[in-house]
């Protein structure tokens, strides 16, 4: 069984037209900050989450109501023309589909059904006023006391009025019902056998990992399985607390003790008896003693790193998930935010690898994880991987690999991209947009000729460079047409006169014509010859001299000498670098940082590019 969608309504950042996504047995879910991924993640404890902090959270307060839906209901009351009768109330709403049960599961979902095959239950939270509420009374109060500050302040703005509308939320409560009947509210032992933990962001993993409250996720993986399965460790505290009574240093400790009790106290001499003791014999107090200690030379979690104690953290909640022969759980889901948190990048992947056949190998199991981080997202399975993205006020979802089928051309693409999607390469899904380029030379130009233009890095307009290894853009392009909602330019060579010519206009043709958030920028020759042409005279033949003399400083010397009275000539400059392509861009790149914007030319082809990213 597996949580195969999601639907969130008017909760946090998901607004009034609804956000529904598909779910897999496993899921990574990627995209920028305070883009909804927690929020997603959160949306499902408020219908399966048994911590006590979620039961409370189950009460929303006012910002967990979607803004822009509160201030829409607050401007309609505000907007008199509009009946009573018109105006709604917001719901926050959020549904889980399950599907895949077996028979134990089955058990337990029956009442969940939400279609005529029984192949998929639905639990769905609720958060709305109470049946009791007098909606229309409380407009018109709304209303009447908006009038009466009209009048009394005759200048006050519109938008200020809105602040004295209070939200209702006193008079809100939630329910949790099941299947396609609002009235079949849930019984809450059936919602506990469904499993479920949180691993926020900000965890505390030294805190869980000591067992001393009932909370703790350590306590909790020890207190499970039988009452008697510590008898022997309470044999052994038994014959302990024999020896601390039998004591010498003890004993003369405690009758030093009643001693001065006695002379201080208004009590009579035989009830001022003390003793010592280790502990009761009750199995809870003593497992709340118990701590973890962690390494090949042992060491407590308190001197532990923050990596080591995270990973221990991880695997512990992974071990309480194994399998029970009981009734009481019959599903378990697990949500990991940033499991990337304070590892190393090796132990990134690595644990990204395990972390995935970990599910694999489980039918009872679902894992959500959510990531920043490209060496998660490279070690996972591109099917698996989904990002979430604004499109204007919405939040959309796009997986990685929608929209490819199982043709040849597509099986071809996808072999690339799960062969070249490394680390580097995958943080073009965390981007907003993106220049595709050949090589390490345009990697490293380009940001400092948009640096040169614009007078702002390239990462301030959230825009990742690419570097295909060659001329394999459609792989990548690939991606973007067929969802994923971020601009794209290219930056590749014309190739004029070579067999190759036509590759340029064929990406013209199946891209950019077709798709509007793709831009193919091609030049004449290669990206090295349009930097030169663009810049034979003046300051920018000073600019490019320099580098080529920290690049090649013999030749460099010789050449500068040569053309000192004249331009620079393309073919020949380009000869001297075209072994040294990387090595010439850093140098180029360092003495182009700091220059004005008209000392060094961009060529036009990249110009072009440029103000097709820029313009939102």
């Amino acid at each position: 069984m597996h949580i195969s969608k999601i639907s969130i309504k008017n909760y946090r950042n998901f607004g009034n037209k609804g956000f529904e996504m598909k779910l897999k047995k496993f899921t990574a879910i990627i995209g920028e900050n305070n883009i909804g991924k927690t929020n997603l993640l959160e949306s499902i404890g408020l219908i399966l989450s048994q911590d006590i902090t979620m039961f409370r959270k189950r009460m929303l307060q006012i910002e967990d109501i979607n803004y822009s839906t509160r201030l829409k209901f607050k401007n309609d009351i505000l907007d008199q023309s509009i009946p009573i009768s018109d105006i709604h109330f917001p719901e926050v709403i959020i549904q889980l589909t399950f599907e895949g049960m077996d028979n134990k599961q089955l058990s337990v979902v029956g009442d969940w059904f939400s279609t005529r095959t029984m192949e998929k239950a639905k639990l769905t939270y609720v958060f709305k006023p109470t049946i009791n509420f007098d909606r229309e009374g409380w407009i018109t109060k709304q209303r009447e006391k908006i009038n009466l500050i009209m009048n009394e302040r005759k200048d006050i703005k519109q938008e200020d009025l809105l602040d004295y509308i209070e939200f209702p939320i006193k008079s809100y409560h939630y329910f949790i019902y099941g299947g396609n009947d609002r009235t079949n509210r849930v019984d809450p032992y059936l919602i506990s056998m469904l499993k479920l933990e949180l691993l926020d962001a900000l965890r505390d993993a030294k805190r869980e990992l000591i067992a001393n409250g009932d909370y703790k996720l350590l306590y909790r993986i020890l207190s499970q399985g039988e009452e008697n399965s510590y008898e022997d460790i309470k044999a052994v505290l038994g014959n302990l607390d024999e020896k601390i009574k039998g004591n010498k240093q003890l004993k003369n400790i405690r009758d030093t003790i009643i001693d001065q009790l006695n002379k201080i106290s208004l009590q009579g001499t035989g009830e001022n008896n003390i003793d010592f003791y280790f502990s009761t014999l009750e199995t809870g107090d003593i497992l709340r003693k118990l701590s973890l200690i962690y390494g090949q030379d042992p060491i407590t979690i308190d001197r532990n790193g923050l990596g080591r104690n995270n990973l221990l953290y991880i695997s512990l909640l992974l071990s309480r998930l194994a399998p029970e022969e009981n009734i009481e759980t019959c599903f378990r889901i697990v949500g990991i935010e940033e499991p990337e948190a304070h590892l190393h990048p090796h132990l990134q992947k690595h644990l990204a690898n395990n972390i995935e056949q970990i599910n694999d190998k489980r039918d009872d199991l679902q894992i959500i994880i959510t990531s920043h981080s490209t060496h998660i997202t490279s070690s996972l399975n591109l099917d698996n991987t989904a990002v979430l993205y604004k499109d204007g006020l919405e939040i959309k979802k796009h997986y990685i690999t929608d929209g490819f089928e199982e043709n040849k051309k597509d099986k071809e693409h996808r072999r690339y991209l799960d062969k070249y999607l490394d680390a580097t390469n995958s943080s073009m899904f965390y981007s907003r947009k993106i220049i595709l380029v050949e090589g390490i030379a345009e990697q490293i130009l380009v940001p400092s000729l948009f640096n040169l233009l614009f007078n702002r890095t390239i990462d301030s307009i959230g825009c990742n460079i690419i570097n295909v290894n060659g001329v394999a853009f459609k792989h990548f392009l690939e991606i973007i047409k067929n969802g994923y909602f971020i601009k794209c330019a290219v930056l590749t060579d014309g190739d004029v006169g070579k067999k190759t010519e036509n590759r340029a206009v064929n990406l013209k043709n199946d891209y950019e014509k077709n798709y509007s958030t793709i831009k193919v920028s091609v030049n004449k020759e290669t990206f090295e010859k349009e930097i030169i042409d663009a810049n034979k005279s003046g300051l920018g033949k000073e600019i490019l001299l320099k580098a080529l003399k920290k690049t090649r400083p013999n030749k460099g010397l010789e050449y500068e000498k040569e053309c000192r009275n004249s331009k620079i000539e393309t073919d020949t400059f380009f000869s001297m670098v075209e072994d040294y392509k990387s090595e010439f861009a850093f140098n180029l790149s360092e003495e182009i940082n700091g220059t004005k914007k008209d000392v060094f030319q961009v060529p036009k082809y990249i110009k072009e590019a440029f103000d097709f990213l820029v313009v939102d």
